[in-house]
C-alpha cells in the first residue's frame, strides 16, 4: 500500500483486494463478500451502541455522585 491513509486511492487499494476474490465459478464467494461487509457494519454498530450505553451509565453515575457531593 502506497497511498496515504484516508484517501480515495487508499480505499481503492483495499477494495481491489476484496474484489479480487470475486469468482464467476464460485458465486457464494461474492455473496459472502457482501454478507461479510454487512456483518462488519452490524458488529461495529453493536459495539458503538454498547459504548454509548456505557457512557450514559457513567454520565448518570457521575451526575448522581456530583449531586450527592454538592448536598453534603
Amino acid at each position: 500500500m502506497t497511498n496515504a491513509y484516508g484517501t480515495k486511492e487508499f480505499y481503492a487499494e483495499h477494495f481491489a483486494d476484496l474484489i479480487a476474490d470475486v469468482q464467476h465459478d464460485s458465486p457464494e464467494i461474492s455473496d459472502n463478500l457482501i454478507a461479510g461487509f454487512l456483518l462488519a457494519i452490524d458488529d461495529w454498530r453493536q459495539y458503538h451502541v454498547k459504548q454509548i450505553l456505557e457512557l450514559d451509565r457513567v454520565e448518570f453515575n457521575a451526575t448522581d455522585n456530583l449531586k450527592q457531593f454538592n448536598n453534603d
